[in-house]
């Protein structure tokens, strides 16, 4: 079984517009995981060949999928391109299970020695349910604002990712690979029950910065080796 974590890069550096624009702060997020002593090994996956060659100049063991930076719009369909690493990941270089984590999600310290182990007690796909301002998921009647967290998951199946890509294009082909994975968990648990997540989908290993809709009681129940600052 082929299991492990993965990051991803992919984007340029422009000004011309506010989501291009991240891919600079994603550099000082960079800098911070390259000095963290807490990181588990780790193989980025990489879309352009001057981002190979940054992270590569940097020590990092990437891989480059593509030459070009983006494999989908960088603006009106971002984090497609997150998703399409995720699926090129599992299916092309064979992952059975792995864990996802963006930049700005920080090893706090290291996992423990049964670290799978405890992710297989839950479901093949796991994240920190996340509340946004705004609406999210307008196929619900109520709890539109609840989403799970792009930023550490852990997916333990590669139809998952088949399953998520199909509900991408369902919703409405949006920004956001979170819209793909509420709309998932959503069908799997037969509807958005915020206390069924907290079972079934609620990562163990990770808390949000902020804006998680749990109790401070629960979200210090977890074991946390990572927390995601969202930028």
């Amino acid at each position: 079984m082929k299991r492990g974590f993965i990051r991803a890069l992919w984007g340029i550096h422009a000004k011309t517009h506010r989501i291009l624009e991240r891919r600079f702060r994603t550099d000082n997020d960079i800098n911070r995981i390259k000095k963290n002593k807490f990181n588990e090994p780790f193989v980025t996956y990489v879309f352009g060949k001057d981002n190979y060659d940054a992270l590569s100049s940097l020590g990092f063991d990437c891989k480059l999928v593509r030459n070009e930076p983006e494999a989908f719009d960088l603006v009106k369909y971002q984090f497609r391109n997150k998703l399409e690493i995720i699926r090129h990941a599992m299916f092309e270089e064979g992952y059975d299970e792995l864990v996802y984590l963006d930049w700005d999600c920080i090893p706090q310290k290291k996992i423990p020695d049964n670290f799978w182990d405890i992710l297989h007690q839950k479901e093949k796909f796991q994240a920190c349910l996340q509340l946004y301002h705004r609406r999210k998921c307008h196929w619900r009647k109520k709890e539109l604002r609840k989403v799970p967290n792009g930023g550490f998951i852990y997916i333990g199946d590669k139809e998952i990712v088949t399953e998520a890509i199909r509900l991408w294009e369902l919703t409405g082909k949006n920004d956001s690979d979170e819209i793909a994975w509420a709309r998932l968990t959503d069908d799997m648990m037969g509807g958005f029950d915020m206390d069924k997540f907290w079972d079934k989908f609620e990562i163990q290993f990770g808390n949000l910065h902020k804006a998680s809709p749990y109790s401070k009681d629960q979200l210090n129940s977890k074991d946390v080796c990572f927390v995601h600052y969202q930028g």
